[in-house]
């Protein structure tokens, strides 16, 4: 079996560490198990080429190494080519790593996909353009563009500027104004958040949610229903106890489709954590098994 292995030298992960002797272990690991290996490790900018190329090789499978951004554009370039494809997680969230119960220690990561299986998951996409996490409507693109701005500006690290980028969107809460039809009928939403997952989110603690499940062929969809930044934090802190799913200012949905419709000609959100702007209505579905990936056993 043949392995192309691209790092993505920008990632938060592998700033001041030895890529060379990261490649090396790569490399030992999966030659290990009997792979051909063609590992090598680019420039942020330069990591959609280097991805294209390798979906394009004779490579039987394709391991990115990198943060959500990086798997996003993996996924893109992937779906058409039907390869296999195995995530590296040198980010700051790792969602899909974590879901996929990859260690996040990079050494145990490469042994746990080198000694991999591969296995079928389901893509989510909305118009067209495919995610692997979430889709978020509201008041969150507003969010991450503050949050980038407060680092291009004042050289705050991703932590502190989500949370400054957080205090300011809240002080001036935009509202989301739509209908939503799943099959029953149209129903309006004015809330400050709709989130669309890939599957279904777990019970748990914390604000990064986890999924058990990638393949049920279902979207989960969430409208919080009150509409004051101090609902929002209350929601919020639910999140961190892990009792979110009781929040009565919550609704929680299971579907296969979702379409949204707005007055306006087009609607801001976050897939994955890139902001889009998508021409509305927005037709979210659910690609059962489109994807594999190399998975821990």
């Amino acid at each position: 079996m043949k392995v192309a292995v691209i790092l993505n030298r920008s990632a938060g992960s592998l700033v001041d560490q030895p890529v060379d002797s990261i490649l090396t272990l790569i490399h030992h690991a999966f030659e290990r198990r009997g792979a051909e290996v063609a590992a090598k490790a680019v420039d942020g900018a330069d990591c959609a080429a280097a991805i294209a190329r390798a979906l394009a090789s004779d490579a039987d499978m394709v391991v990115i190494g990198g943060g959500d951004g990086t798997v996003h554009t993996a996924l893109r370039l992937a779906l058409p080519t039907k390869k296999t494809v195995g995530v590296l997680p040198l980010g700051t969230l790792n969602m899909l790593a974590r879901d996929l119960n990859t260690p996040l220690d990079l050494e145990s990561a490469v042994e746990a996909l080198a000694d991999g299986q591969i296995r079928a998951i389901d893509v989510a996409e909305v118009n067209g353009d495919p995610y692997l996490n979430s889709s978020v409507l509201g008041f969150y693109p507003a969010v991450v563009r503050e949050r980038e701005r407060h680092r291009r500006l004042h050289r705050l690290l991703k932590w502190p500027g989500a949370a400054m980028a957080l205090a300011k969107t809240l002080y001036r809460l935009p509202m989301l104004d739509v209908q939503i039809d799943w099959g029953e009928g149209l129903r309006h939403v004015r809330t400050p958040v709709l989130a669309v997952s890939n599957n279904l989110y777990d019970d748990g603690f914390g604000l990064l949610l986890r999924r058990t499940a990638l393949d049920s062929g279902q979207l989960g969809v969430y409208v919080a229903r009150e509409r004051g930044a101090l609902a929002m934090l209350r929601l919020m802190s639910r999140l961190v106890l892990g009792r979110w799913r009781q929040d009565e200012a919550l609704d929680c949905f299971a579907v296969n489709r979702l379409t949204v419709t707005s007055r306006r000609h087009a609607l801001s959100m976050v897939n994955d954590g890139e902001v889009k702007r998508l021409n509305a209505p927005l037709h979210y579905q659910i690609r059962p098994s489109a994807l594999r990936v190399l998975a821990p056993r």
